[in-house]
Protein backbone atom coordinates (compact mmCIF):
# COMPACT_ATOMS: atom_id res chain seq x y z
CA UNK A 1 0.00 0.00 0.00
CA UNK A 2 1.11 3.38 -0.40
CA UNK A 3 1.97 4.87 2.95
CA UNK A 4 5.02 6.71 1.97
CA UNK A 5 4.83 10.32 1.20
CA UNK A 6 7.47 11.27 -0.81
CA UNK A 7 7.44 14.69 -2.16
CA UNK A 8 9.41 16.19 -4.49
CA UNK A 9 11.26 20.20 -3.43
CA UNK A 10 10.99 21.72 -6.40
CA UNK A 11 7.82 20.67 -7.68
CA UNK A 12 5.60 18.92 -5.09
CA UNK A 13 5.27 15.81 -7.07
CA UNK A 14 4.18 13.00 -5.09
CA UNK A 15 4.55 9.49 -6.64
CA UNK A 16 1.59 7.02 -6.09
CA UNK A 17 1.71 3.43 -6.41
CA UNK A 18 0.06 3.05 -9.59
CA UNK A 19 -1.72 -0.30 -8.46
CA UNK A 20 -1.79 -0.37 -4.72
CA UNK A 21 -3.85 2.92 -3.93
CA UNK A 22 -4.20 3.71 -0.22
CA UNK A 23 -7.66 4.96 0.73
CA UNK A 24 -6.00 5.41 4.64
CA UNK A 25 -4.51 8.28 2.44
CA UNK A 26 -7.33 10.13 1.64
CA UNK A 27 -6.16 10.12 -2.00
CA UNK A 28 -8.53 11.06 -5.00
CA UNK A 29 -7.35 8.72 -8.12
CA UNK A 30 -6.24 10.77 -11.13
CA UNK A 31 -8.81 10.20 -14.07
CA UNK A 32 -5.89 9.13 -16.19
CA UNK A 33 -5.07 6.32 -13.47
CA UNK A 34 -7.41 3.74 -15.11
CA UNK A 35 -6.29 4.47 -18.79
CA UNK A 36 -2.86 4.17 -17.49
CA UNK A 37 -3.31 0.56 -15.79
CA UNK A 38 -4.89 -0.44 -19.27
CA UNK A 39 -2.34 0.28 -21.25
CA UNK A 40 0.33 -1.18 -19.26
CA UNK A 41 -1.76 -4.50 -18.74
CA UNK A 42 -2.87 -4.74 -22.47
CA UNK A 43 -0.11 -3.49 -24.21
CA UNK A 44 3.06 -3.29 -22.29
CA UNK A 45 2.75 -6.63 -20.88
CA UNK A 46 0.96 -8.12 -23.76
CA UNK A 47 2.90 -9.75 -26.89
CA UNK A 48 2.68 -7.96 -30.39
CA UNK A 49 3.15 -9.26 -33.81
CA UNK A 50 4.72 -6.47 -34.84
CA UNK A 51 7.39 -6.22 -31.84
CA UNK A 52 9.81 -8.26 -33.88
CA UNK A 53 10.77 -10.46 -30.94
CA UNK A 54 8.33 -13.13 -28.70
CA UNK A 55 7.55 -12.20 -25.40
CA UNK A 56 5.64 -9.06 -23.79
CA UNK A 57 6.46 -5.45 -25.27
CA UNK A 58 7.94 -4.59 -21.93
CA UNK A 59 9.66 -7.05 -20.57
CA UNK A 60 10.05 -5.70 -17.62
CA UNK A 61 6.14 -3.87 -16.85
CA UNK A 62 4.37 -6.86 -15.87
CA UNK A 63 7.18 -7.81 -12.83
CA UNK A 64 6.84 -4.01 -11.75
CA UNK A 65 2.89 -4.49 -11.90
CA UNK A 66 2.75 -7.78 -10.10
CA UNK A 67 5.36 -6.59 -7.43
CA UNK A 68 3.34 -3.17 -6.78
CA UNK A 69 6.63 -1.62 -7.94
CA UNK A 70 4.96 0.74 -10.50
CA UNK A 71 5.23 4.51 -9.26
CA UNK A 72 3.38 7.35 -11.11
CA UNK A 73 3.40 11.06 -11.05
CA UNK A 74 0.59 12.79 -13.06
CA UNK A 75 1.19 16.52 -13.83
CA UNK A 76 -2.06 18.29 -15.56
CA UNK A 77 -1.70 21.53 -17.77
CA UNK A 78 -1.32 21.92 -21.26
CA UNK A 79 1.27 24.12 -21.27
CA UNK A 80 4.55 23.25 -19.35
CA UNK A 81 7.94 24.99 -20.50
CA UNK A 82 11.33 22.71 -20.48
CA UNK A 83 11.93 24.85 -16.94
CA UNK A 84 9.12 22.80 -15.01
CA UNK A 85 9.73 19.74 -16.92
CA UNK A 86 13.53 19.53 -15.68
CA UNK A 87 12.74 20.74 -12.16
CA UNK A 88 10.23 17.64 -12.52
CA UNK A 89 12.67 15.66 -13.44
CA UNK A 90 14.95 16.70 -11.18
CA UNK A 91 12.70 15.71 -8.29
CA UNK A 92 12.14 11.83 -9.62
CA UNK A 93 15.80 11.84 -9.87
CA UNK A 94 16.08 12.87 -6.38
CA UNK A 95 13.13 10.50 -5.16
CA UNK A 96 13.72 7.22 -7.23
CA UNK A 97 16.17 5.50 -4.70
CA UNK A 98 13.76 6.91 -1.66
CA UNK A 99 10.96 4.91 -3.56
CA UNK A 100 9.50 1.18 -2.65
CA UNK A 101 11.39 -0.75 -2.84
CA UNK A 102 14.92 -0.03 -1.99
CA UNK A 103 17.15 -2.45 -1.05
CA UNK A 104 15.27 -5.78 -2.37
CA UNK A 105 17.10 -7.90 -4.74
CA UNK A 106 13.99 -7.30 -7.09
CA UNK A 107 13.73 -3.36 -6.94
CA UNK A 108 15.50 -3.49 -10.10
CA UNK A 109 11.57 -3.75 -11.64
CA UNK A 110 11.15 -0.86 -10.01
CA UNK A 111 10.02 2.37 -12.08
CA UNK A 112 8.39 5.82 -12.01
CA UNK A 113 6.28 7.67 -14.57
CA UNK A 114 5.56 11.09 -14.84
CA UNK A 115 2.48 11.47 -16.55
CA UNK A 116 1.66 14.77 -18.86
CA UNK A 117 -2.05 13.85 -19.61
CA UNK A 118 -2.60 17.60 -21.18
CA UNK A 119 0.29 18.07 -23.05
CA UNK A 120 0.11 17.65 -26.96
CA UNK A 121 3.28 18.97 -28.29
CA UNK A 122 5.88 16.68 -27.71
CA UNK A 123 9.39 18.40 -28.30
CA UNK A 124 10.16 19.86 -24.96
CA UNK A 125 9.26 16.04 -23.32
CA UNK A 126 12.59 14.86 -25.71
CA UNK A 127 14.82 17.60 -25.49
CA UNK A 128 14.74 17.09 -21.53
CA UNK A 129 14.98 13.72 -21.84
CA UNK A 130 18.00 14.09 -23.92
CA UNK A 131 19.62 16.58 -21.74
CA UNK A 132 18.73 14.77 -18.71
CA UNK A 133 19.75 11.17 -20.16
CA UNK A 134 23.82 11.25 -18.78
CA UNK A 135 23.61 11.92 -15.22
CA UNK A 136 20.50 9.41 -15.14
CA UNK A 137 23.12 6.66 -17.04
CA UNK A 138 25.96 7.79 -14.30
CA UNK A 139 23.57 6.45 -11.26
CA UNK A 140 22.95 3.25 -13.28
CA UNK A 141 19.31 4.69 -14.26
CA UNK A 142 17.15 4.76 -17.72
CA UNK A 143 15.21 7.97 -18.39
CA UNK A 144 12.39 7.04 -21.59
CA UNK A 145 10.34 9.28 -23.38
CA UNK A 146 6.43 8.24 -24.52
CA UNK A 147 3.99 9.61 -26.28
CA UNK A 148 1.37 9.48 -28.75
CA UNK A 149 2.17 8.97 -32.30
CA UNK A 150 6.14 8.41 -30.91
CA UNK A 151 8.06 7.01 -33.85
CA UNK A 152 11.08 6.40 -32.47
CA UNK A 153 11.80 2.61 -34.23
CA UNK A 154 11.75 -0.77 -32.22
CA UNK A 155 15.12 -2.38 -31.64
CA UNK A 156 13.66 -6.13 -33.24
CA UNK A 157 11.83 -4.15 -36.14
CA UNK A 158 12.10 -0.54 -37.24
CA UNK A 159 8.87 -0.43 -38.20
CA UNK A 160 7.63 -0.74 -34.97
CA UNK A 161 6.75 2.29 -32.82
CA UNK A 162 8.08 1.46 -29.81
CA UNK A 163 7.56 4.41 -27.62
CA UNK A 164 3.69 5.16 -28.86
CA UNK A 165 1.89 5.77 -25.99
CA UNK A 166 -1.48 7.23 -25.32
CA UNK A 167 -0.42 9.96 -22.71
CA UNK A 168 3.02 11.68 -22.83
CA UNK A 169 5.61 10.25 -20.38
CA UNK A 170 8.71 10.40 -19.18
CA UNK A 171 9.48 7.00 -17.36
CA UNK A 172 12.73 6.22 -14.85
CA UNK A 173 13.85 2.84 -14.13
CA UNK A 174 16.76 0.71 -13.82
CA UNK A 175 19.41 0.01 -16.46
CA UNK A 176 19.23 -3.82 -17.28
CA UNK A 177 21.39 -5.64 -19.70
CA UNK A 178 19.39 -5.54 -22.55
CA UNK A 179 19.50 -1.60 -22.49
CA UNK A 180 22.62 -1.60 -24.52
CA UNK A 181 21.39 -0.43 -27.93
CA UNK A 182 20.28 2.98 -26.27
CA UNK A 183 23.46 3.17 -24.24
CA UNK A 184 26.64 3.05 -27.40
CA UNK A 185 26.30 5.93 -29.07
CA UNK A 186 28.78 7.73 -26.21
CA UNK A 187 32.00 6.45 -24.27
CA UNK A 188 30.45 7.59 -20.88
CA UNK A 189 26.93 5.31 -21.21
CA UNK A 190 29.17 2.30 -22.43
CA UNK A 191 31.33 2.59 -19.48
CA UNK A 192 29.00 2.61 -16.57
CA UNK A 193 26.69 -0.33 -18.72
CA UNK A 194 30.39 -2.20 -18.66
CA UNK A 195 31.00 -1.09 -14.94
CA UNK A 196 27.30 -2.59 -14.06
CA UNK A 197 27.58 -5.99 -15.92
CA UNK A 198 31.28 -6.66 -16.66
CA UNK A 199 32.15 -5.78 -13.13
CA UNK A 200 35.32 -8.32 -13.17
CA UNK A 201 36.78 -7.08 -16.17
CA UNK A 202 39.87 -3.90 -15.21
CA UNK A 203 38.79 -0.54 -15.71
CA UNK A 204 41.26 0.08 -18.61
CA UNK A 205 39.46 -2.77 -20.67
CA UNK A 206 36.16 -1.59 -19.83
CA UNK A 207 37.06 1.88 -21.53
CA UNK A 208 38.90 0.38 -24.21
CA UNK A 209 35.69 -1.76 -25.05
CA UNK A 210 33.53 0.98 -25.25
CA UNK A 211 35.91 3.16 -27.53
CA UNK A 212 35.21 0.19 -30.04
CA UNK A 213 32.02 0.03 -29.39
CA UNK A 214 30.77 3.22 -29.53
CA UNK A 215 28.14 3.94 -32.77
CA UNK A 216 26.84 6.71 -34.27
CA UNK A 217 24.29 9.08 -32.48
CA UNK A 218 20.53 8.07 -32.56
CA UNK A 219 17.69 9.74 -31.22
CA UNK A 220 16.06 8.56 -28.25
CA UNK A 221 15.68 5.49 -26.79
CA UNK A 222 13.04 3.59 -24.83
CA UNK A 223 12.29 0.32 -22.99
CA UNK A 224 10.88 -2.19 -25.73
Amino acid sequence: MNTYRLIGTRTGVEPSNLFALDPATGATEHPNAAELRRWTREYLCQPHPALGRPGPVCPYTGHAMERRYLWVVFIDGRYIDIERLTAIVDDLYELFPALPPRDEPDSKFKAVLAVFPDITEYADIETVQQDQKTRFVEKGLMIGQFYPGCTFPGLHNPEFPALDAPLPILAVRHMAPTDFPFLNTRHEWIDTYLRLFAPDLPEFITSAISHKLVQTPDGGEGTP
